[in-house]
């Protein structure tokens, strides 16, 4: 985890105290910490927590194990016809 990155709980806490008016947001620095505490959110909400690196590896191994798949079942189906009509 970079040393930037927030966490999920403190990306709540954050947002919540800018939704509330309690910080500053004309300051530079606090609105890009604001910002990066929304998109923090927006990606837990969308992919969901990820609680360790250990996760976030085996979901990348998934998909791009996926993407392999789907490269080869295409490849199977196109190289025939290019080779039939070539």
């Amino acid at each position: 985890m970079r040393k930037d990155d927030l966490t999920v709980d403190e990306a709540t806490v954050i947002a919540q105290h800018a939704r509330d008016g309690v910080l500053e947001l004309e300051d530079p620095e606090v609105r890009k910490v604001v910002e990066q505490a929304n998109r923090v959110l927006v990606r837990a909400q969308m992919w969901g927590e990820e609680r360790s690196p250990k996760l976030r590896r085996r979901r990348r191994f998934i998909a791009v194990g996926a993407l392999l798949l789907v490269l080869v079942w295409v490849a199977g189906l196109l190289v025939p016809l290019a080779v039939r009509f070539g």
